[in-house]
């Protein structure tokens, strides 16, 4: 009998020591929710074996059955301990809160008070009975006893339902974790079965406790084998979530086995599930994500597009290895978008940077032209007028008409060409900064405007100008094209035949634009001589006409700031030239009404 007590006394203690010792390894880890519990449900264990070493040790009945009710501080709470460890574990942590963890416990401490006065209702125990000989006292079950078991069991099962959930839906990682985590659970529910039904070496022994006790030492070695807790679930989840970068791992079979949030909300996938999918399926339309996988390349650069924006990641692929074999890759997607949206306006400044520069350039160019030309001319005509008013108090005295007459003359033709000059400079100066708004032209009334201007030049040269009878409709700047009416006109007059004999007109273009034309019938000009048109202070014959080379310039940028072109070419009968300008139409590309047009206006393509 003695025998029988001491070994049954020293196989609980050790029990509570084994205990003690696996709450020791896992304490450094106790921040971690699952390992808190996993502490709880070896220290209610310990609890549990070291009133039932007591009881052991003791021979009258009354002591052990005073141990034995001690010891349900511990059992009552095991189940659930168990159940909260896998529950964490499992990584349904939304299940565990206060109000939960709280229902939890009403069963358990509604038994202990069943236990403490089973003598008053003996639901827990209706008959207990001593063995002498074995120092054992054997317990017969009530309702309340059966109803714990029931809660027990039922708290085990949907613990190794947590532990069996997790394998399908952890990285291959995990695993192992896992099936340690299963064995070492298996244990405890075996050694119950053989108590409460009796298959049982030692009649009387409860192998429970030594069984839960195993399970924290398998726990353990799985610490030492594997790293448990080292990178659990639950780290992973608070290092893995809460990355800005998305992070997909792929097997070597090529299936998805984990990702984190971060990729769902850079591909904008709603709800969808991936994991256990393969990867070329999933990212089939990413081309040269796939490539970068199978090619092993350190990194890519990935757009992703959106209805509305589009992103740039940098993914780089990192291969994971276990036990010296390749498990599969690590694919990391990091934003760079801003980066490149950065680069870009770098390039745009620079590209602006360097118009600028060039058009600083021109400008130089045309102000050293201008001091060769127009700054000539304009001295030509400011000296005239200035000698012309010396000489003209000496004609007064003199009372020479004629000579007045024609130095007033002189002084107005001067003045006139040098407010010609200041205001072609001042309308080239501004062009390129003056915001219009273009509108639909009345172009029989611009031209008409236009000629006005020119009816002494018309007049004195006995040009003949001939008009259509309709102008199509387009879009502009009045003023503008006036001046535009003007300088082609006035050119055609001066470098004309004698006398001039100019026609205008219009053609709708294929693609629904307006293009309006001037002929001469001078000698027409080579191609060289048409490439140096439309520049700044060019004269082609200034021996035939007077002029500072302003007109072509500004006609080309007026026309450029309305959204035209210019351009020149002889005639097809090789007499003259055939200057033109191009301007958006009212009209609908498709539909152009012909007949308001001249009889001789005709479609060209552009």
């Amino acid at each position: 009998m003695i025998y029988h007590l001491s070994t049954n006394s020293l196989i609980h203690v050790l029990t509570a020591l084994a205990a003690l010792f696996t709450i020791a390894l896992l304490w450094k880890f106790r921040k971690s929710t699952e390992v808190k519990f996993l502490i709880y449900l070896e220290f209610f264990i310990s609890v549990w074996a070291i009133t039932y070493a007591i009881e052991f040790s003791k021979p009258d009945l009354s002591s052990k059955i005073f141990w034995s009710k001690l010891s349900y501080l511990g059992i009552a709470f095991i189940p659930v301990c168990y159940f909260l460890f896998t529950t964490a574990y499992s990584q349904r942590k939304e299940f565990i809160t206060s109000k939960n963890v709280t229902l939890l416990f009403v069963v358990p401490i509604l038994t202990i008070i069943l236990i403490f006065t089973n003598e008053m209702h003996h639901l827990m125990w209706p008959l207990v009975v001593l063995d002498p000989a074995k120092n054992i006292a054997h317990y017969s079950h009530g309702y309340g006893f059966w109803l714990f078991y029931i809660y027990t069991e039922t708290l085990l099962l949907i613990g190794l339902y947590n532990l069996i959930h997790s394998i399908y839906h952890f990285p291959a990682y995990y695993k192992k974790q896992i099936g340690t985590l299963l064995v070492a659970s298996l244990i405890p529910i075996v050694g119950n079965l053989m108590y409460i039904t009796n298959i049982n070496p030692f009649p009387g022994f409860d192998w429970t406790p030594v069984s839960f006790v195993l399970t924290g030492l398998i726990i353990a070695l799985g610490i030492v084998r594997f790293q448990m807790f080292n990178i659990v679930p639950l780290a992973r989840t608070k290092l893995f979530e809460m990355m800005n970068d998305g992070v997909l791992f792929v097997n070597n079979d090529g299936f998805i086995e984990d990702c984190n949030s971060s990729v769902f909300g850079i591909f904008n996938w709603q709800k969808k599930s991936i994991i256990q999918e393969s990867f070329y399926t999933i990212f089939g339309q990413y081309k040269k994500l796939i490539d970068g996988l199978l090619k092993n390349k350190a990194s890519i650069q990935l757009e992703i597009n959106h209805d509305s924006y589009k992103n740039y990641y940098q993914v780089k692929f990192s291969p994971i290895y276990h036990e010296n074999k390749l498990s599969g890759h690590i694919l990391i997607f990091h934003d760079i978008t801003s980066i490149i949206n950065a680069d870009e306006e770098l390039k745009k400044t620079n590209r602006k940077l360097v118009s600028e520069i060039e058009k600083r350039e021109k400008l130089i160019e045309d102000l050293d032209a201008f001091a060769h030309t127009v700054a000539h001319d304009l001295r030509n005509s400011l000296s005239s007028i200035f000698s012309a008013s010396e000489i003209m108090e000496e004609i007064i005295k003199l009372n020479d008409k004629n000579l007045l007459c024609e130095l007033s003359n002189l002084i107005n033709h001067s003045a006139n060409k040098s407010i010609q000059i200041t205001h072609e400079l001042l309308l080239l100066a501004t062009t390129d900064k003056t915001e219009v708004e273009r509108k639909p032209l009345d172009m029989a009334a611009i031209f008409e405007e236009a000629k006005q201007q020119l009816a002494d030049l018309i007049k004195n040269s006995n040009a003949e100008i001939k008009e259509p009878d309709h102008w199509p409709a387009s879009l502009g700047y009045a003023p503008w094209i006036e001046e535009v009416w003007s300088n082609y006109i006035s050119n055609a007059i001066k470098y004309g035949g004698t006398p001039p004999k100019i026609e205008v007109g219009a053609d709708i273009l294929h693609n629904g634009k307006v293009s309006f034309w001037v002929k001469d019938n001078g000698k027409g000009l080579s191609k060289e001589e048409q490439g140096r048109l439309f520049k700044k202070f060019v004269r082609l014959h200034p021996q035939k006409a007077d002029g500072y080379g302003l007109g072509l310039s500004i006609v080309k940028k007026i026309i450029e700031k309305l959204e035209g072109k210019v351009g020149v070419e002889n005639n097809t009968d090789g007499n003259g030239s055939k200057f033109y300008f191009v301007l958006p139409s009212t009209y609908n590309k498709e539909v152009f009404n012909i007949e308001k047009l001249h009889k001789s206006s005709r479609f060209i393509a552009n």
